[in-house]
């Protein structure tokens, strides 16, 4: 789907949630992860042609974990600094 047509997703991202997030506790880190995972899906699906000629949608599983590990790495740095 549309990143912004989940948008009601972001609203769960409270200064509490981001604040623990950024300083290191997993089960927020966790919660943010969940909430960005509708559009890390979509930046990393990819469109396979299959035996039948059909298109179908796969997910880069590799390229999904990459995005996970730098939005997180960013949480733990930079949004520290901010908050």
């Amino acid at each position: 789907g549309n990143f912004m047509n989940e948008g009601d997703e972001i609203h769960k991202l409270s200064y509490d949630l981001i604040h623990r997030a950024a300083h290191g506790e997993r089960e927020a880190l966790n919660e943010i992860l969940r909430i960005y995972e509708p559009y890390h899906n979509t930046l990393v699906t990819e469109y396979i042609v299959g035996a039948d000629g059909k298109v179908y949608p796969q997910i880069n599983e590799d390229k999904k974990g990459m995005i996970q590990m730098h939005l997180e790495d960013a949480i733990q740095k930079k949004w520290r600094k901010l908050i």
